[in-house]
């Protein structure tokens, strides 16, 4: 139930026993006790079975033996009392609900706050001084999912032979780049119709496709540059997240 229905309810209840109390200053009220050893209280002598009206209690009201006048101010100075002693109830009640407002205003508030970091966060993985990152790759209707190291020093995203085999890619261009070791490798210019990581996406990225020389490893090739020049961002190596910088 929502906070404005509790306290429509409570302003409902808190106008009723206003309204009823005076009434019950006036009432009186009829105990009787039934064959099964029952305890019943009602309003009116003609609600209690014949059989038990010889043993009716009556209870009436603390001040009937004070004159009428006497007793009229000890009831209105208790209703009084009873007014302001629910006037108290409600006012502390309010406070209750606004503070039980603003909590849950805050704690939502937090809840999207880390709604919105979790968003700008993807979980790497760091071994060494190389970072592995999930990356999302989709060419036309095949999606893969390849793990790529991230490369400052690429100008290009790298995939093995095996992944663009895997995705279809075709050659644009055949290359022979020159690596950081002065040796040219051959390679093929190929395009995807985009890279993905966490929130972050490039359509119609530029790929070169490389064959994988040596044992086998774990990744599928390197995210370069013309991926990661394109957005903000910043390592957490203690927890292993690549945190993104909101866009603009």
């Amino acid at each position: 139930m929502s906070l404005k229905r509790i306290w429509f309810s409570i302003n409902i209840i808190f106008f009723l026993l206003i309204l009823l109390y005076p009434l019950a200053l006036q009432a009186e009220f009829y105990k009787y006790v039934d064959k099964e050893g029952r305890i019943f209280y009602v309003d009116d002598l003609g609600k209690v079975p014949p059989e038990y009206v010889d043993q009716v209690n009556v209870y009436k009201e603390k001040y009937d033996h004070l004159p009428a006048e006497e007793r009229n101010s000890r009831l209105e100075q208790e209703q009084q009392q009873q007014e302001e002693l629910e006037l108290e109830r409600q006012r502390q009640m309010e406070l209750e609900l606004q503070q039980a407002a603003e909590k849950e205003e805050a704690e939502r508030k937090r809840e999207e706050q880390l709604a919105k970091q979790k968003e700008l966060e993807t979980p790497v993985t760091i071994k060494g001084n190389r970072i592995f990152v999930p990356v999302t790759i989709r060419n036309n209707d095949i999606e893969v999912q390849a793990l790529l190291v991230l490369d400052t020093g690429a100008s290009h995203t790298v995939v093995f032979r095996g992944l663009a085999d895997q995705l279809n890619i075709i050659a644009l261009k055949k290359m022979l780049p020159q690596v950081a070791s002065g040796q040219r490798i051959y390679s093929e210019l190929g395009e995807v119709s985009y890279l993905k990581v966490g929130p972050r996406k490039v359509n119609k990225a530029k790929v070169l496709i490389i064959n994988h020389e040596g044992p086998p490893v774990s990744y599928n090739g390197l995210l370069g540059m013309n991926f990661l020049k394109n957005f903000q961002y910043n390592i957490d190596f203690k927890r292993q997240v690549i945190r993104w910088e909101p866009a603009e």
